[in-house]
């Protein structure tokens, strides 16, 4: 009897024995193989909402950008095109690249928030006999594109270039020396002295060129007066009108 009672007692010893080993072995299966499983999951998971979240963010910074561009050439027969851009959004803009035509430029430029840049000048080919239109546009580090608003530039190998679109003056300031001027483009309608325009701008460093838009409402003569600190650099009266809606004045300032 005895001998019966230490053998059972052997016997729920060993099974106690090997239920706290399986269970020791499956607490180690769980801790080496299924937790280290969910903590990645855990983690793919945590990693994929913080992509989701960077992504939304750069689609709202994408569609915040708001870029004005314009194309000009630097006087009625060069070859050259500068870029004069204004960032009308309050975030950094990174230009990449100068489309002209289906020709791409590497470009790499900054424009904060807004504020405006030009971009030094490009060469294009210009033909020799008959014209060629010119379509510029850019795009930016966050993939948007911005084509110039006096898209198409055209050029005619008889009277140079033209074009631009809408109803406009545009004034190119050029200079070929450094150093700080300030130049007022004025406006105005003949036929009343109406004023269509009256800005200051101020060159800083080596600023070479500068271009100004001044959109027309209706057809008319204008007076167009452009001046550095008080000294009159040009002054011309143009008609626009919609068979020419747009009108080209080119001043060079020399330091000579």
């Amino acid at each position: 009897m005895f001998m019966h009672l230490t053998l059972s007692h052997h016997l729920r010893s060993k099974s106690a024995m090997s239920t706290i080993l399986g269970m020791l072995i499956f607490m180690g299966v769980l801790f080496t193989c299924v937790l280290p499983f969910f903590l990645y999951i855990n983690e793919v998971n945590s990693l994929y909402d913080q992509t989701v979240i960077e992504m939304k963010q750069r689609d709202q910074e994408r569609a915040l950008e708001n870029i004005e561009v314009y194309a000009y050439p630097l006087n009625d027969t060069n070859n050259q095109i500068s870029l004069y851009i204004k960032n009308q959004c309050p975030l950094t803009v990174e230009i990449v690249r100068i489309w002209v035509n289906d020709e791409f430029y590497s470009y790499t430029i900054q424009i904060p928030g807004m504020s405006w840049n030009i971009t030094s000048p490009i060469n294009v080919t210009l033909p020799k006999n008959g014209s060629s239109s010119f379509y510029v546009k850019i795009t930016t580090a966050r993939g948007n594109g911005f084509s110039s608003r006096t898209n198409p530039l055209s050029y005619t190998a008889e009277s140079g270039w033209s074009g631009g679109g809408e109803l406009s003056i545009n004034v190119v300031i050029t200079r070929d020396y450094n150093g700080r001027v300030t130049y007022n483009i004025n406006v105005t309608k003949v036929s009343d002295g109406e004023i269509v325009c009256d800005d200051d701008v101020t060159f800083i460093g080596n600023t070479r060129s500068y271009f100004k838009k001044v959109v027309i409402e209706m057809p008319s003569i204008y007076n167009v007066r452009v001046t550095k600190e008080d000294t009159l650099l040009r002054e011309e009266q143009v008609e626009v009108s919609w068979q020419s809606p747009t009108q080209w004045i080119y001043v060079n300032d020399s330091n000579e």
